[in-house]
């Protein structure tokens, strides 16, 4: 009777674990299936957003082209202008040109935002560039184009801003002008050594010596030597070289042929 007992006491208790076991296991689903419900609740509140967002980036995809194009005609053309013609140029020429093409692009699109982060915006700041949209418009043409830039500077703020910019100006005294009595043998350090170099005061024209400079006429003898010539003498190019061209005059008649050789750019502030 002893054995009947203990025996059915074990097949009790090993029954009871059995059950205890599958309520904790079934606590646990409904927990789960609880977590599942919530995350896919979640899910279903930002579809929208999902949604809209896939939308932006569709709308900003087929408008890339046009938005590149418009960008690529203000950095090239526009630097001469005040912000009045600039956005008289982009506005009622690019823009229309794109529509009448039947070229997808954005109609207000903030061109500062699409060509600049807000970090190289930061970093000009720091640097002394006002913060205002023109500066910056100024600050891309500058950084952004392949021509040397040539900028109509009368308060100085353009010159104020590279000597921030290129602290190698001032310590390795690469800072000149268009009558330095030895021009040619001035730029040759900053040209083999890779420095910037600021050619000040400029009036109406540069010196012709220097066309082979603006326009870069670069000639590359193995995988990486490359040589420029300047008034009759060959010199070694270091690919780092930066050049920056500054004018005091607030309305200079820079000829056709410079302003093709060099980006124009007006740091005129009013």
């Amino acid at each position: 009777m002893q054995e009947l007992q203990a025996r059915l006491n074990a097949q009790f208790d090993e029954a009871t674990k059995k059950k205890d076991d599958l309520a904790a296991d079934a606590a646990a689903t409904r927990k789960r299936m609880d977590q599942a419900s919530r995350l896919i609740a979640s899910l279903s509140d930002n579809k929208v957003r999902w949604e809209g967002t896939k939308a932006m980036f569709n709308q900003e995809k087929s408008e890339l082209v046009g938005n590149v194009a418009k960008a690529s005609a203000f950095v090239c053309y526009c630097g001469p202008f005040n912000n009045e013609f600039r956005t008289k140029l982009t506005v009622d020429y690019f823009q229309q040109d794109l529509e009448k093409r039947a070229i997808p692009s954005k109609g207000k699109l903030s061109l500062t935002e699409f060509l600049v982060s807000q970090n190289q915006v930061g970093e000009w700041a720091m640097e002394g560039l006002p913060s205002d949209d023109l500066s910056i418009q100024n600050a891309i043409m500058v950084t952004s184009s392949d021509r040397y830039p040539l900028m109509i500077d009368p308060q100085g703020q353009a010159r104020k801003w590279i000597l921030k910019k290129e602290v190698e100006l001032e310590q390795f005294k690469c800072i000149f002008s268009l009558n330095h009595p030895n021009l040619k043998d001035a730029v040759k350090i900053p040209l083999q050594e890779g420095y910037a170099c600021l050619i000040e005061n400029i009036e109406n024209e540069v010196d012709p010596m220097l066309d082979p400079l603006l326009e870069k006429q670069i000639t590359r003898r193995g995988r990486s030597s490359m040589f420029i010539k300047i008034a009759e003498t060959e010199m070694d190019y270091d690919p780092k070289f930066r050049l920056y061209m500054t004018s005091r005059m607030a309305n200079p008649l820079f000829s056709p042929e410079l302003a093709a050789k060099t980006t124009i750019i007006d740091f005129t502030v009013t």
